[in-house]
């Protein structure tokens, strides 16, 4: 299918051409919009819509090397993908927002607004593709694997309400503010939780878990948006869990995740997380969001017991261009 395109491309369909935001930046926001209208939209998707609706050079040069194809039939726009490179993983293109309209679809229409993405990657040098799917949403995941995506892992996301109690009256006394001196035994948490098939589909920026000189001027320089807060293990050097919170002045939700050790207990996820939550009461109230890979099912269950409500869990997927040469 892409032995043939690492040359420029060009669409193979008449019905497909590449976005242009200016032109066709309202269509595809409403319909991606009316598309996601049941499922939970972050932050990043609220951006994107509003960026989309009202184009602008800023939007231009926020959205870098973004692009993506639509299908235009009947004077309308039908269909659209998105493809970006992973910023983080130079030799990985990402493809997102993928949708059509209900009376268009079983067309194969989004399948060819996919292939359109994956040779434009191709032609550019990528050698993976990867992208998610909601782990209900049969179709897409049955198209996906038909076009030789592999299923890397699945990451449930959460929300908790705003305006739901702390637990407890305190924090953990055993939860403390991170230190440098932690950095490693932090560093080693985050590669446990979210190992490298999952930094496909999701740009992973290791800085957020290098605590050091870099990670504090850059917290500073923010206002200090992020904390750090680490349960000390049994054994010298050693942390039971760490939990990052990172609070939000312009966005819905603030933010919250919980990497805890081998040893921790749903119980000691808690208190990771109580310590985190109180960090957070010092902010505007707002929900708080959280996603967790399923790799361990502890601090799902601790996720769940501190009142975080699971919205949905995405399949993570890529296609190695290699292989499909092969």
């Amino acid at each position: 299918m892409v032995a043939d395109v690492r040359t420029v491309f060009s669409p193979a369909d008449p019905h497909i051409r590449q976005i242009d935001p200016w032109r066709d930046g309202r269509a595809v926001a409403n319909l991606l919009e009316a598309s996601f209208r049941d499922e939970a939209m972050g932050d990043d998707g609220v951006r994107l819509i509003h960026a989309l609706r009202n184009y602008s050079l800023l939007d231009a040069l926020a959205l870098g090397g973004a692009t993506g194809f639509v299908w235009i039939e009947d004077g309308q726009l039908i269909a659209n993908a998105s493809v970006q490179r992973n910023y983080t993983r130079r030799d990985t293109w990402i493809i997102g927002n993928v949708a059509t309209q209900p009376a268009y679809r079983n067309r194969g229409i989004g399948r060819a607004v996919v292939e359109a993405c994956i040779r434009y990657a191709a032609s550019r040098g990528a050698r993976y593709i990867a992208l998610q799917a909601d782990v209900n949403n049969s179709p897409a995941l049955h198209l996906y694997e038909k076009l030789g995506f592999r299923r890397l892992g699945e990451v449930t996301h959460y929300l908790r309400p705003a305006k739901l109690n702390l637990l407890g009256d305190a924090p953990s006394r055993r939860a403390r503010k991170a230190r440098w001196s932690d950095r490693a035994a932090v560093w080693a948490l985050a590669q446990r939780h979210i190992p490298e098939p999952f930094t496909f589909a999701e740009p992973f920026d290791a800085n957020l878990y290098r605590l050091g000189l870099r990670w504090s001027l850059l917290n500073s320089l923010n206002g200090n948006a992020q904390q750090w807060r680490v349960m000390d293990a049994d054994r010298r050097g050693a942390l039971l869990g760490a939990v990052r919170t990172r609070a939000t002045f312009e966005g819905s939700y603030h933010h919250l995740e919980v990497l805890p050790g081998a040893g921790a207990t749903v119980e000691d996820v808690l208190q990771l997380i109580a310590s985190g939550l109180h960090r957070l009461g010092d902010y505007a109230s707002k929900p708080i969001y959280a996603a967790h890979a399923r790799i361990d099912e502890t601090p799902h269950a601790a996720l769940q017991a501190a009142g975080f409500r699971p919205t949905r869990t995405l399949v993570h997927m890529r296609l190695a261009l290699d292989e499909c040469e092969g």
